[in-house]
């Protein structure tokens, strides 16, 4: 799993590439948790379940990066790991993740607010049997 930076001028992104649609999304809680925490946690002993449906994975990716956001900024649950799932089902994509986390602290050492993850520059693609994808966060 590879999570990187991207320079952006008014905004935080990163690109992302992994073996599988389970590892990508993965990698993108990480680097939301990157962005927002100079010590984000790695796991937690608190779980919280997601379920989401999109009609293709761009529009998911961008529905579980705000619904990370709202649980860590509204909820004050920090979801350090997630076990997930996607599947193609007729019409679109099912996401269904166990999120294992922590209460808010100041130890995390929290960045700075996100509004929210956009479309702008926004791409999920499988390319030479790896998936990658490009996130633009609205800071």
């Amino acid at each position: 799993m590879v999570v990187k930076p991207l320079d952006h001028t008014a905004d935080v992104g990163f690109a992302l590439e992994a073996q599988s649609l389970e590892e990508l999304f993965q990698a993108a809680l990480k680097g939301l948790l990157d962005v927002m925490f100079t010590a984000p946690p790695q796991g937690g002993r608190k779980r919280r379940r997601l379920r989401l449906f999109a009609e293709d994975l761009e529009t998911l990716l961008v529905r579980f990066l705000n619904e990370l956001i709202y649980l860590i900024q509204t909820k004050g649950f920090v979801p350090g790991r997630a076990r997930i799932r996607v599947e193609e089902e007729e019409g679109g994509y099912r996401l269904t993740a166990t999120l294992f986390g922590e209460p808010f602290q100041e130890g995390f050492g929290f960045q700075g607010e996100v509004k929210s993850a956009t479309f702008h520059g926004l791409s999920v693609r499988k390319e030479d049997g790896r998936w990658k994808a490009r996130v633009i966060l609205d800071v």
